[in-house]
Order: structure tokens, then sequence, then C-alpha cells
């Protein structure tokens, strides 16, 4: 009977969850700096703020640690982590123009973790084009084109093998290497040969196909926490204390002799109780682009009306916040294969991930290259793009290893891959907007995705350019053809060409987003809806800046993470030039 004690008791211990020791008990009353969100963005703004020894600084956490959670390190438990408490998990209103055939409400992912969505992500380290940034600079952000932001790109990055560009940084805090390559990718590599698409290295050229990058060494993902956290805590514990499961509340402020208001600190919640911490010099917002508003609003700061309505005294009225929020609307497809040969996965792959750290499962479900093209679009008005800046329109990930497929077919095939395709720069534009003054409940969230049926055009365009490759001799031979639903007429349109019709009814049935930004942008003084200065700084408060996604004047033609990255590396050392840290 003494046996079995001692066993349960070290199975209990087993399963407990290990002490964090980067974690902070007892915080100080104030610090010079508060970051909000320890995410892609707001871990690398605050590592690097603390690299300055006279300087402190309280990095705030609303999700719970990432230590010992050993679902974040393997990275093909994305999905299992996707359904975990590590998400946020936020509902988006019904929609009116997609979703209407999805069995249940789309959930939005978000990382509510150290690192953020960083450590939930499928990994996909894409800068996005330099077109992108000199757009963004056409859209009032002053100083950020591509000649500004590489640099910041550089030193984020330490690209891991010699096959990488040049172009990627070395010698960064945060790892990057080449994904896996499957038997798949070097079909789409011969059928885009067929069609006169080139394979390029997405550094060095954008468009064509291009074998990913992701954020990992070694087969473990490389988080913001463990990037830029981790390694620098111990040396750091005296002025760098980091406060898990610490949802804040607003942004407090104070108003000096002049009549100029500033930030003073932040109240947050943790284990049921109400804190007030004090900030020096600023509080940096780097909540995400769903929680960055949502705090603005709750703090005072936000659209007037909204805000009067809500109850909420008006600190800065900006229209802007929670505005303009734009997504990469994307579509799973599934094609039918005649073998599961290209899978790359075989009975020795988990063997050879355990043993070297690489094979099909060292990536998200297999996911291995991307496709970027511009569309027969590019340069009309059906294009974002004012000053028609060349980026591409849309992009395909590639994905050799079978995944769940979402809607009913009378098919069934036994073995299949995928694509999933994104639009990367859609006219359709969605809010976020309180629902309640409780920091506690979720905001009202509508991504208002394919409003604007130009949206629809430009995926019924790249629903077609890999219907070209279906058509290709190479992938003829793989027995490479569409899996198609029972609705949508998808029986009629079995085989390629596929009408208009069946397309755009594909792509409003099955379909969500994963990349938001944009909520409270930036741009330039005679901008009513820029929430941001050119140096991320809130308009109408001082000591208030806002490092993370919500600040893109428009989204990029990239999965969001590298973009997030280079972000809190460029405001950390705005941060420290204003405060002549440097």
């Amino acid at each position: 009977m003494k046996d079995y004690s001692i066993i349960a008791l070290l199975l209990t211990l087993l399963a407990q969850k290990p002490y964090d020791p980067m974690l902070t008990d007892e915080p100080f009353n104030e610090y010079d700096f508060i970051v909000v969100g320890a995410g892609t963005s707001g871990a690398v703004v605050a590592s690097r703020l603390s690299e300055i020894p006279e300087v402190t600084v309280l990095l705030l956490e609303a999700g719970d640690t990432d230590f010992g959670n050993h679902l974040v390190k393997y990275p093909n438990s994305f999905n299992k982590l996707q359904r975990t408490s590590v998400n946020w998990n936020y509902d988006i209103v019904d929609q009116k123009h997609s979703f209407f055939q999805m069995e249940k409400p789309s959930k939005y992912p978000r990382g509510k973790i150290l690192g953020g969505t960083s450590s939930i992500n499928g990994m996909v380290y894409l800068r996005g084009s330099p077109h992108d940034y000199d757009s963004w600079q056409d859209h009032g952000a002053k100083g950020w084109s591509w000649r500004d932001v590489e640099v910041f790109f550089k030193k984020v990055e330490n690209a891991v093998g010699d096959e990488i560009s040049d172009r990627l940084g070395r010698g960064g805090m945060l790892n990057v290497s080449r994904g896996y390559r499957s038997q798949m990718y070097d079909k789409w590599i011969k059928a885009g040969k067929e069609i006169g698409i080139k394979e390029v290295d997405y550094f060095e050229e954008v468009e064509g196909i291009s074998r990913l990058v992701c954020t990992y060494s070694e087969g473990i993902r490389q988080s913001s926490s463990d990037a830029f956290l981790r390694p620098v805590y111990e040396e750091r514990k005296d002025r760098l204390h980091i406060v898990t499961n610490a949802r804040v509340g607003k942004v407090l402020f104070v108003t000096d002799e002049n009549g100029k208001l500033s930030a003073d600190g932040v109240t947050y919640i943790k284990n049921g109780k109400e804190k007030i911490v004090k900030a020096r010099k600023e509080v940096i917002l780097s909540a995400g682009v769903i929680e960055t508003p949502h705090i603005l609003m709750l703090s005072g700061i936000g659209p007037k009306n909204h805000l009067e309505n809500m109850m909420i005294k008006v600190v800065v009225d900006a229209p802007g916040v929670g505005s303009n929020m734009e997504d990469h609307f994307n579509n799973p497809l599934y094609f039918k294969l005649n073998s599961p040969r290209y899978y790359g996965q075989t009975k020795n792959s988990m063997k050879e991930y355990i043993l070297n750290g690489t094979g099909a499962l060292s990536t998200i479900v297999g996911i291995d290259g991307v496709l970027h093209h511009r569309t027969k679009y590019f340069g009309t008005d059906v294009s974002l793009s004012t000053k028609k800046r060349p980026f591409p329109m849309i992009e395909a990930l590639f994905v050799p290893s079978p995944y769940p497929i979402v809607f009913s077919t009378h098919e069934k095939p036994a073995f299949h891959s995928g694509a999933v395709l994104y639009l990367q720069h859609p006219k359709s534009k969605g809010t976020i907007s309180l629902n309640s003054t409780n920091p506690f409940d979720q905001p009202i969230i509508d991504p208002n995705y394919l409003s604007n049926h130009d949206d629809v055009k430009i995926l019924i365009e790249g629903f077609r350019q890999l219907e070209k490759f279906e058509m290709t001799e190479t992938m003829k031979e793989t027995g490479f053809t569409m899996v198609v639903p029972d609705v949508c007429n998808g029986q009629v349109n079995k085989n390629p060409p596929r009408s208009d019709e069946f397309y755009e009814c594909y792509a409003r049935s099955f379909s969500r987003g994963t990349h938001a930004c944009c909520t409270a942008k930036m741009g330039d003084k005679d901008d009513k809806m820029a929430v941001v200065d050119e140096r991320l700084r809130v308009r109408g408060v001082q000591g208030l800046r806002i490092a993370d996604a919500s600040v893109m004047p428009h989204i990029t033609s990239s999965n969001t993470q590298a973009p997030c990255y280079m972000i809190g590396q460029r405001a950390s050392d705005m941060i420290k030039e204003d405060w002549s840290l440097i």
C-alpha cells in the first residue's frame, strides 16, 4: 500500500505545473516603463528596454506562463494548442458575407500566454514585400518605408543554416531556419514551371514559389518568450519584472499644471484583486490587435459617441480606435492524391524528429512552401494600392500532409494534401467595439469579411491560379484533384475549369481569418483615423505608445509574425532615443 502511495505522489508531482523562476511575485509600485502584453512585439520591447541597467521595466501578461508547456515547444501540436486555454478563443459576430456554411461559429485565435501568438501560431516567418512598407509611407507612416525598416528585421533575426538568404540577419535573438521539404513541394515546383511560375527565394524576390522560413530551431518552436525573455531574465531580474495572469483594466492619466495629459500607469486584476502600478516614463501597449483597442476604449481613448454610450469618460476622442481592422481572409483547399508517399510522413517520422529534430513532424502539418502572385487585377481599381505598388495580392501555403476536411463531401479521399489561399490586401474593413466596461468581457469583433466585392474577385483569381496547377501534367500524375463540397453545386464543379459562382460560394462558405491588424493605425496628423504618429505615440496624450500589429496602416503581403517582431524592435529604439537612453 505504501508503494502505491509513493507512485501516486510522484504522478501528482509530475502533473503539477512547474514553478517559473522568470515570474515576479512582488512587483514594485512604480517602474520607468510598463509594457502591456508579452506577445510577439511586447516581449521584444521589454527585453530591449531592460538592456539599460538603470531602467526598470514591468511586463504584464493576461495569460499564463509558457514554462513547462510542452505543446508550445512541439511544432506539430499546433491544432491542439488552438483548443486550449492559451488561446483567447475570441468570438466574432455573425458575418453577413461569409461563414454561412460553417457548422460552428468561428473562433478567432490569439495567444494568451507568454510569447502571445508566437507561442501558438504556425511559425511562418515572412517579412512581406518591400512594396508593403513603401505603401505604409504612402498612407502617412513617415519613415516606415522598406529602406527604413529592413535594418530592424535584421536586428531581430538569427538565420540558421547556409541555405538561407544572406539578406536575413545573423546574430539577432530570434532563431529562424528553413522548414521541412516534402516530395509534394518538388511537384509544386515542377508544375509551376509548366505554367510559367518560377521558384524563388522569398527574401530575394517575393513573387513565385519559395520554401518557407520558420521560427524554430532544431525542431523546437522559438517564441518571443524563448528568444527575448528567457535568455536574459536571470541577469536582469532586478530591473525586468514579469507578471502573468494580470488582466489590465485601463491606463491611468494625470494632467499637469499646463493642462497636458500624460499616461501615469495602469490598473490590472490578478487573483481577483485590482492593483495599480505607476509609470515614471511611459506605458507601452503591446496587447495585440484586439486587446490594445479594447484597453484604449476602457481607458477613455476612442470614438467619442461610442464611449459616451458606454458611460465612459472621454479622455481623447480618437475615432480610429477599433476601426480599420484588416485581415488575411483565407480558405483551405483539399486535393486528392493517389498515394501517401508525397506527404513525407512515414513510420520513421517520429524517430527522425526525436533523434534529429527534423522531418515532416518538425513543422505545422508539414507546411513547406508558399506561392505569391499578383493576379490580373494589379494596377486596376480592384487593387487596394493607391499608388499601384506591385505587392502580391494572393498567397497560398502548401500543406502536403492531410488535415481535416471542414465540409461534407461525397468523395472522402483516401489520401489528400492541401493549400491555404490568403487574400493579401483586402478592401473590406472590420471593427472592434466595447461589449461592456468589464475588462474580462470580450469586445465585439466584426471583421466584416468580403463586404467589398472586389475582394471576392481577387480570391476567384487565386482559386484560378491553383486550378492551373491542378491541370498540369505534373499534378495529374499524382492524382491531384480538388475535393469539392456537397454544397456550392460541388458535384457539377468536380473538375476544372470551375465556374466563378462555385468559387465565390466556396470563398464565402469555408473561411477564417488569423492575421488581423490595423485597429489603432499609424498615420499623419491630418488623418483623423490615425491613432498613433510615426513614432508610435498615441495622439492627444503623452507617455503612451503602441507597439503591435494594431499600428499597421494596412496589412502586409505575408503572415504578420515577422512584421510584429520588426515593430517591437523599432519601437524599442524609438523609446530609447526619445528618452536619451542610447
